[in-house]
């Protein structure tokens, strides 16, 4: 609401608009101000009392002018400081702010632990593979050992076979031998026998012993002849078990290679796993600590975003105190001016009694 005041020269209403700040004194329409003003220069010229008057009265304004300048932006700084609804938002935003960076800062930890959770799980997976892949070049040692001693197996049965085709070939050379023997004896049989025929005419009893000795030898003859025979089919028999042998030694030997070459390969296999293995444990491990590291560093920006809103209430609460104090000593300031008009006042109604006493 607007109020009226009366101008100090010529008395004519002025319209006063309420809040802080020094009223107006003098109406716009005329040269009042200007009027009023060379009277007080002539008055504070003019020696005595009323001089002295007319130098407090000026002085009073000038500082009346000054604290109104210096206290309308205090006040208007305070009322944008101190607003309740304002200091509220602030606070509010504040915390709101904090709030987030709290979540946020949260969040980046479960993830950081989500992380490093699953990069246990694939560690865990990577152990297991490792463990399978050890399994398996264990089953192909062991498969490769069985194929060693499989392989010996067949050597012993080589070497058995080349002795036995050795003895059977000793055999039929001695079957040969024999056979040989018998021949000459043969020979030398029917060598007596025509000697026995030419002497036949000499005595029969002789030459029927010769052809019964003759006979004999045929007999012996055809028995070498057979064990001859048995003798070539048994060293025939001990070669192609003897290419057998062989055979299967070379089988067993091509099963040996292919068994070291299966074990080869699975410690290859193995150790390509364990070198993959140990790849992604210490990616794994780096990965792990870096999320570690992450949700520590996020942990301290939530410590230091709590700690930045406890600073900000600090600095609210002293922002209330300095305010307060501001305040009180505006209020002061006030009053003193308050006080200063009183005694402007007091001494202009002193002047104008003593004048009035003088014109009596």
């Amino acid at each position: 609401m607007k109020t009226a005041t009366t101008c100090k020269r010529c008395g004519a209403p002025i319209a006063q608009q309420p809040g802080r700040g020094r009223p107006r004194q003098y109406c716009e329409q005329g040269d009042c101000q200007s009027i009023a003003k060379r009277q007080r220069e002539l008055r504070r010229a003019t020696p005595g009392l009323e001089g002295a008057l007319a130098r407090a009265e000026d002085l009073y304004e000038r500082m009346e002018s000054g604290l109104a300048a210096a206290i309308a932006p205090l006040a208007e700084s305070l009322a944008a400081e101190l607003d309740p609804a304002r200091v509220e938002a602030r606070l509010a935003q504040a915390a709101h702010d904090a709030d987030t960076r709290v979540a946020a800062a949260r969040a980046e930890r479960d993830d950081a632990r989500q992380r490093a959770e699953a990069l246990e799980r694939e560690l865990a997976e990577t152990t297991r593979r490792l463990d399978d892949a050890t399994a398996q070049a264990r089953d192909a040692l062991e498969q490769s050992a069985q194929d060693s001693a499989r392989a010996r197996d067949a050597e012993s049965a080589k070497t058995r076979a080349e002795e036995a085709a050795a003895a059977a070939v000793t055999e039929a050379e001695q079957a040969r031998a024999d056979a040989t023997v018998s021949a000459s004896q043969a020979a030398h049989a029917q060598e007596e026998a025509r000697t026995a025929r030419t002497a036949a005419e000499e005595a029969a009893a002789a030459r029927a012993a010769a052809q019964a000795e003759t006979a004999a030898a045929g007999r012996d003859l055809a028995v070498m002849t057979v064990e001859r025979d048995v003798a070539q089919r048994t060293a025939a028999a001990a070669e192609r078990e003897r290419l057998r042998a062989v055979s299967a030694a070379a089988v067993a030997e091509a099963e040996r290679a292919q068994a070291v070459r299966r074990c080869e390969q699975a410690e290859a296999a193995a150790e390509a796993a364990r070198e993959d293995a140990r790849v992604r444990v210490a990616e794994v491990s780096a990965r792990a600590q870096e999320a570690t590291d992450r949700a520590t560093a996020a942990e301290r920006r939530a410590e230091a975003a709590e700690e930045r809103l406890a600073d900000v209430r600090r600095q609210l609460d002293r922002s209330r105190r300095d305010a307060d104090g501001l305040r009180e000593r505006a209020v002061a300031a006030e009053i003193a001016a308050r006080a200063a008009t009183e005694a402007a006042e007091a001494a202009a109604r002193s002047q104008d009694s003593v004048e009035a006493d003088g014109e009596e």
